[in-house]
């Protein structure tokens, strides 16, 4: 007896999963177009369906036989688009600006909000009938959701099956591993007019095997991993499709860059090269600012209420020299740390563009609440002496900041026994000269 009763109430619970139909079954039992429109009242604990004045249009969007948006307008006005949550098998019709989620059960459409504690919360049924009482049609939705939930998960499972299937069919045939190659093509493909340093540009790569297949790169539409391949460049890096040029000239032999690249599985090595010259047509920026002092720290062991002082801005020696170069006139950079004697970057720029660089002085650190007086702020650093030389330094386009930073401000007093912590002088400004 036990036995019988312990089949029928599992059949029972498998017949209520299958009676769940996805959405795309549901909705296929309606029509697109103006719907009767039922609003839920409250009044205390009592909820009821009014019907609306006016009725709503819905409209479908197909792609094959599979409904992935539902558009409502809400009181004929305002349009609301949703989009399935589980293509092939959806439960509901989410939104991405609110909290609404849209489902069609016996040619009933409803409109409403989800809590996995508290079930559905009906705001609206559209229907050509007229609604059952609100807690019988809440009870028909919270059964239809929590019961598709079963049907759900196989369908994800499924379909992770299916795209993992994919994905491995897609690897297999477009990893170089195996493959014979015949030729390697590197394609620019946003080939730029202006090319200095630090400037960028993206590049795919093309491998014909012996077969004539080819393969390419995902930036042209491939799905070869850039992890198949290596690469030899000079002037700058490559990673990910992308070559940057180097922030420094030194960097960069002949004033071009380059790159050679071939299939980490082929023997032979068999090589595509790129080779592109640069006409330094990109202005460039150089920090050579003070650091920032450190603010007080009162009432910690090992530390000084006071702010510590900012670092001077850099002493700059810049020698410019003009110079023809890939048919364009550039300017030939040398920045030398005045104090010290050592180059600290070589740069090109073209004399159309424009060199900023930033001295500044690093502020003053603020000072804290101590124990009795504030702490004192930080002096400002003073700002960086650039001295300019050389044939080009007349017709240099440059932009100079060499300000002396703020001082720090003093901290408070413990209290009105005590005096404020005095302020930080502000450091000196830096001067250009040529």
């Amino acid at each position: 007896m036990k036995y019988i009763k312990g089949v029928l109430a599992l059949t029972l619970i498998v017949s209520a999963i299958k009676a769940q139909e996805s959405q795309q079954v549901e909705l296929s039992k309606l029509s697109p177009g103006n719907f009767t429109v039922y609003k839920v009242t409250e009044n205390g604990n009592n909820f009821k369906f009014e019907i609306a004045s006016r009725q709503w249009p819905l409209s479908f969007t197909k792609e094959g036989e599979s409904i992935t948006e539902l558009v409502v307008s809400r009181a004929g006005i305002i349009e609301e688009k949703y989009q399935a949550d589980l293509p092939g098998y959806p439960a509901y019709y989410k939104s991405e600006t609110s909290e609404i989620v849209v489902s069609a059960i016996d040619k009933k459409i409803y409109y409403y909000t989800w809590s996995v504690k508290t079930g559905s919360s009906i705001k609206y049924i559209f229907s050509e009938s007229k609604p059952k009482n609100y807690s019988d049609e809440k009870g028909t939705l919270d059964s239809y959701r929590n019961n598709i939930k079963e049907l759900q998960s196989t369908t994800r499972t499924q379909r992770m099956e299916q795209n993992n299937a994919i994905a491995e069919k897609q690897a297999e045939e477009n990893t170089l591993k195996g493959k014979a190659i015949k030729s390697v093509n590197i394609i620019a493909i946003n080939k730029p007019s202006e090319m200095g340093l630090l400037s960028i540009v993206a590049l795919g790569v093309e491998f014909v095997l012996d077969n004539g297949k080819i393969l390419k790169t995902k930036n042209l539409g491939g799905f070869t991993p850039y992890t198949d391949f290596e690469t030899e460049v000079s002037g700058g890096e490559f990673a990910g499709g992308d070559f940057k040029v180097a922030d420094d000239s030194r960097k960069v032999s002949g004033d071009k860059i380059e790159i050679s690249v071939w299939s980490k599985f082929d023997e032979k090595k068999i090589k595509g090269r790129f080779s592109y010259p640069l006409n330094y047509k990109k202005d460039i920026f150089y920090n050579y600012q003070g650091a920032s002092g450190a603010n007080g720290r009162g009432y910690t062991s090992g530390y000084t209420v006071n702010g510590s002082n900012g670092s001077d801005g850099k002493n700059l020696s810049i020698a410019a020299t003009t110079m023809p170069l890939n048919g364009e006139q550039i300017n030939k950079l040398v920045i030398t740390d005045t104090y010290s004697g050592k180059i600290l970057s070589e740069s090109k720029v073209h004399v159309d563009n424009t060199i900023t660089i930033n001295a500044n002085g690093g502020s003053g650190g603020n000072g804290s609440e101590g124990g009795g007086n504030g702490g004192s702020g930080g002096n400002g650093g003073n700002g960086g002496n650039i001295v300019l030389s050389g044939n080009g330094a007349t017709a240099l386009k440059m932009s100079f900041s060499a300000l002396g930073g703020q001082g720090g401000v003093g901290g408070k007093a413990k209290n009105q026994t005590y005096l404020r912590g005095p302020n930080g002088s502000q450091g000196k400004n830096g001067i250009l000269s040529k």
